[in-house]
């Protein structure tokens, strides 16, 4: 499942480059998600708690981190195993950064790529399942739109300087109910704005 997104950031550039090389400031502002060891050479073990119905899976496994400065680009990937549910996932995030349409702020494009396998893969098809990971997106990037702006822009900052905080578990079931209700008005929306020969009233 590939899912795109470009958003503007009222940031410089180098700025967003720092947080964004900051998988703790990174994974802080992804629901579910905590790094929680490091393994050296920009590896880092992980963490991914989701909640989807009956099933609740904790994921653990590795996450790695590169960047490319001169290109403005970089990427986070990881793989993990659920021990309870069997149940597997993987996926990447890459982004690009390029100058705004104003001065000192920053275009943010972002490509993410998920996989699942066992019991959780059955949430991994179809449309609806499609909307969530594109929530999942958004919930994202106003995460992290909201806290770059609560963090100091400054001369010499290190990505070690981020505080780890408590992660939420990723309830998919909520987001689920959210997309079937939307949905839900959408359809009877339709069906009563319109009049018996079909057009609009």
């Amino acid at each position: 499942m590939r899912i795109k997104k470009s958003f503007d950031l009222q940031s410089p550039r180098e700025h967003v480059w720092n947080r964004f090389n900051d998988v703790r400031f990174v994974a802080e502002c992804l629901p579910g998600a905590a790094i929680v060891g490091e393994l050296g050479g920009n590896r880092y073990k992980g963490r991914m708690a989701v909640k989807i119905g009956p099933i609740a899976a904790a994921f653990d496994g590795e996450v790695a981190v590169e960047s490319h400065k001169q290109l403005w680009t970089g990427a986070v990937s990881g793989r993990g195993a659920d021990s309870k549910s069997s149940s597997r996932a993987s996926g990447s995030m890459t982004w690009s950064l390029a100058a705004g349409a104003v001065p000192a702020a920053t275009r943010v494009d972002i490509v993410s790529d998920i996989n699942l396998a066992g019991p959780l893969a059955q949430f991994g098809k179809g449309p609806i399942v499609q909307e969530i990971a594109n929530r999942i997106t958004e919930t994202f990037v106003a995460n992290f739109e909201s806290r770059l702006a609560a963090w100091p822009a400054q001369a010499g900052e290190s990505p070690a300087a981020s505080r780890p905080r408590p992660a939420r578990s990723l309830d998919a079931g909520g987001l689920l109910g959210a997309v079937l209700f939307d949905r839900v008005r959408a359809f009877f929306g339709g069906l009563f704005g319109r009049s018996p020969k079909g057009t609009r009233l």
